[in-house]
């Protein structure tokens, strides 16, 4: 299946809308120390968002109101302002002395229009490092006099500190612990390695430089990057930009239960994984590409997860346990937002679930049930099983969400153990289990404005496809859907009769002991788009549900956008503090879709994925030539 990346897409609207910051890759760093160009000597800081322009004329990007920032032209796989990453665009900025020390908030301004505020800390504090192919680790490991290799560079940092790694640099030799990568001080006896609360440390790829990390199934290395289990933590890191293309598994970001027995949960905290390759074509296994247990509080923004899996077993199929991007045991406290995952032979493209690590009960402290997950403006297609599961969530704890994703040819198969029981094959799947003993989650999962198309075509008689699932007849977890398109083509469309009926039901599925249809009491919402090419027969417990075609704007080349004349146009629900799970207000106060145009540009919100304004049906179709370049 091929997605064409809509290059600059936004940019066509940009007189339309005004700019959008959705995130930046550091979120602190120091005004000096760094590389010295034209009076600027700070830190390199990538800002991602929308409706940015082609390039810079007029427009400016300020901090904190102030003109003390350098704007990098093109450098490298960067192509100056308003450069591609994946639908949306970037720009890179250089901190300059000028930028006083202290709290502050990026503004992007095109055509006289503000873009949102995204807050940035500017610091005095901080060793800016770099690293080099034509560096030596005997060096000072400045941009004048730059280290060798990644781990040494590593081994350096402090609290607060960045390392730069430029263009060609590879992590091709074992550092330790069986990865190219270990986030421990090798050099310091295997000690711990962690910045601070505003003094982050970071491994950064130069602007429009290419680091690769990772080694083939033929050499030593079996991780690209990883926190072992020796004792330590790693908190308060920052990994941007990197390609990882390791044999089995690219990162494993993770806390350290020891070699306790029984273990005692040690977490790490505060990791911001952004705009990261991640492939790892020999995986298979039970495991992530990206994998993360033990960890609280993670930003992974902006990354691709793609060439991932493998057949096993004299070319059978892959291990239904391998997925591309997994939170697994213990991870809470999670922001997925703004990536890009497709094209796998891994089971599914973002996993949540909780194992324990010393059999469960009540007694074992690890793998509890998840919560505080928010799962926003990502593009998932191509996987074998769920494009979203979420395994092992308690949202009575803190907000479960799924917000303005499209999801679409997932569940395509091949079976993952040579059972087509063996896999669940659904847009979003929610399994509602636990492996500790301890009751199941309760609370409300809300799921809104996200638009899926053929979910589950390969497993068309099997009880867990379509577009979501639910499995928790008597577990007290719900499921509450708003402003959704679910759109199910005829291959999609499940045949198996529900509540002894012959109705088909593409759509979604509930509690094997209710027949598998979704049922009141576990499912509600409102104004959701279900559309099947097969027909079928509205569950009547949802309200104001729209049954027709969403008239996407050419599905052909799977550009999910609305044209003119849509029935999901001003046909959702206004989504705001007082009507989320736990007054939680999305979007930071800041409600855009997931080009980031501001909802609502009509009288409420359009639904699905993508909110509808004048002229969004006039972009051209995106070009055929182009290619992926992650940056």
């Amino acid at each position: 299946m091929m997605f064409i990346l809509v290059a600059g897409m936004a940019t066509a609207q940009a007189q339309t809308q005004p700019p959008q910051i959705f995130f930046t890759d550091l979120d602190s760093a120091p005004n000096s120390g760094g590389e010295s160009v034209s009076g600027f000597s700070g830190a390199y800081v990538t800002l991602y968002g929308d409706f940015f322009g082609g390039s810079q004329g007029a427009s400016t990007v300020t901090w904190n109101g102030l003109n003390c920032l350098r704007v990098l032209g093109p450098t490298g796989s960067y192509g100056g302002w308003g450069s591609s990453h994946f639908w949306y665009q970037e720009i890179i900025v250089q901190l300059g002395s000028g930028c006083t020390p202290g709290a502050g908030n990026f503004v992007v301004t095109v055509n006289g229009a503000a873009s949102n505020s995204m807050p940035f800390t500017v610091r005095s504090t901080g060793h800016i490092y770099a690293v080099s192919t034509t560096g030596s680790n005997s060096n000072s490991g400045s941009f004048a006099s730059p280290f060798a290799t990644i781990p040494h560079c590593k081994d350096q940092l402090t609290p607060g500190d960045t390392c730069y790694i430029e263009n060609g640099v590879t992590a091709s030799t074992v550092d330790d612990f069986s990865a190219a990568i270990s986030l421990t001080n090798t050099e310091a006896g295997e000690t711990q390695l962690s910045g601070t609360a505003g003094n982050p440390i970071a491994l950064v790829a130069y602007p429009g430089a290419t680091v690769t990390v990772g080694l083939p199934a033929s050499n030593a290395a079996d991780y690209g990057l990883r926190v072992p289990y020796i004792g330590v933590t790693a908190s308060y890191v920052t990994i941007a930009g990197l390609t990882f293309s390791p044999s089995q598994e690219a990162m494993d970001a993770a806390g350290n239960p020891g070699t306790a027995n029984p273990p005692v949960v040690v977490l790490s905290t505060n990791w911001r994984v952004i705009a990261n390759l991640f492939e790892c074509p020999d995986a298979n296994q039970e495991d992530g590409c990206f994998n993360s247990h033990e960890l609280s509080f993670i930003q992974f923004l902006g990354n691709e997860a793609t060439n991932i899996g493998t057949t096993c077993c004299s070319g059978g199929p892959a291990n239904k346990e391998q997925h591309a991007v997994y939170f697994s045991s213990d991870t809470n406290h999670v922001i997925a937002a703004w990536n890009y995952i497709h094209d796998n032979l891994s089971c599914r493209a973002i996993q949540f679930f909780s194992s324990p690590l010393n059999g469960g009960g009540a007694s074992d402290p690890t793998g509890k049930s998840q919560y505080d997950l928010s799962v926003h403006d990502n593009l998932l297609t191509d996987d074998p099983c769920d494009g979203i599961n979420f395994g092992t969530v308690n949202p009575s704890q803190g907000k479960v969400e799924a917000y303005n994703n499209v999801i679409y040819h997932v569940g395509i198969g091949p079976d993952q153990q040579g059972d087509e029981d063996s896999g669940d094959y659904s847009c979003i799947y929610i399994a509602a289990e636990t492996n500790t003993g301890a009751t199941v989650g309760t609370g409300t999962i809300e799921i809104y404005n996200n638009t899926m198309y053929d979910c589950g075509s390969f497993a068309a008689t099997y009880p867990n496809n379509g577009a979501i699932m639910i499995n928790s007849g008597e577990a007290g977890l719900q499921l509450d859907l708003r402003n959704n398109i679910m759109y199910q083509i005829a291959a999609s469309a499940r045949s198996a009769a529900v509540n002894g009926g012959s109705t088909a039901e593409p759509f979604g599925n509930g509690p094997a002991d209710a027949g598998g249809a979704w049922v009141a009491g576990t499912v509600s919402g409102t104004n959701n788009l279900l559309y099947s090419t097969a027909g079928a027969t509205l569950p009547t417990f949802l309200t104001g549900t729209v049954n027709s075609d969403p008239m996407f704007l050419n599905l052909s080349l799977f550009n999910l956008h609305l044209q003119t004349g849509s029935p999901a146009i001003n046909a959702g629900v206004i989504i705001n503090s007082s009507n989320t799970y736990d007054n939680y207000l999305p979007w930071n106060g800041n409600p855009t879709d997931l080009d980031g145009v501001l909802r609502p540009q009509g009288t409420t919100y359009s639904i699905g994925a993508y909110e509808f304004f004048t002229g969004a049906d006039n972009l051209p179709n995106p070009p055929t030539n182009l290619s992926v370049v992650v940056n």
